[in-house]
């Protein structure tokens, strides 16, 4: 699972060629998508939208997620001065 998700973030860092403000605003998109699914499902199922107490948890993992690919983006980068 790991090698998974670094090697997902490793590609995301080859997609913004080494641009890390590129990268974050990938992760940042696929949040707010993310957050406008999560929305239409509680809207499907409940009616309406609502708080919880996941709505950090989601936040804080899009936000590891992030400085990971900014983490591989340095690699990168650092592999190109190499």
């Amino acid at each position: 699972m790991i090698n998974w998700i670094e090697n997902s973030a490793y590609a995301l860092g080859l997609a913004s060629k080494g641009n890390p403000f590129i990268a974050v605003v990938t992760v940042f998109v696929f949040w707010i998508m993310f957050s406008a699914m999560e929305a239409g499902i509680e809207k499907l199922i409940w009616g309406e939208r609502f708080e919880h107490w996941l709505d950090p948890v989601f936040i804080l993992i899009f936000m590891g997620y992030a400085g990971l690919a900014v983490w591989q983006c340095a690699i990168i980068n650092y592999n190109k001065v190499i």
